[in-house]
């Protein structure tokens, strides 16, 4: 069996293709003879966003396997419609919030044990080290 060497625009558009198609991985393997269904899976984890694959490329237009890369990156462009455009903002408005509760509990947490280091040294515990050089 001769090993084909695929490009990144060729297997982006071969995950396109099977996402869109509705098709099993065996009937897109077999057509691209891939030499197995496992290859068609790692490809769409590295050559898929993680919005495309959670949309399942629901949004992109149709790619034909001739197109090169940069053809390819303007259809995905102009396909981005309103709805992908709200759900990518929601989707990051959503992490925003929760860095920022992560960002005041990690705040409020320095300021417990700053003032558990403090409460420690009035009882004589030495816990900060001094600054200045070692005598």
């Amino acid at each position: 069996m001769v090993k084909t060497k695929f490009s990144r625009s060729l297997k982006r558009s071969i995950c396109i293709e099977y996402m869109q198609s509705g098709k099993s991985r065996k009937e897109i393997a077999l057509k691209y003879n891939l030499p197995s269904v496992n290859t068609l899976a790692s490809w769409i984890n590295s050559c898929l966003s993680p919005l495309e694959i959670h949309e399942k490329c629901a949004s992109l237009q149709p790619v034909t396997v001739q197109m090169d890369s940069d053809m390819a990156k303007q259809k995905q462009e102009e396909s981005m419609d309103v709805a992908s455009m709200s759900a990518l903002i929601e989707t990051q408005r959503k992490q925003i919030e929760k860095l920022e509760k992560d960002l005041k509990f990690n705040k409020d947490k320095v300021v417990a044990l700053n003032t558990l280091i403090d409460i420690a040294e009035e009882q004589g515990i030495r816990i900060r080290k001094k600054s200045g050089a070692k005598q």
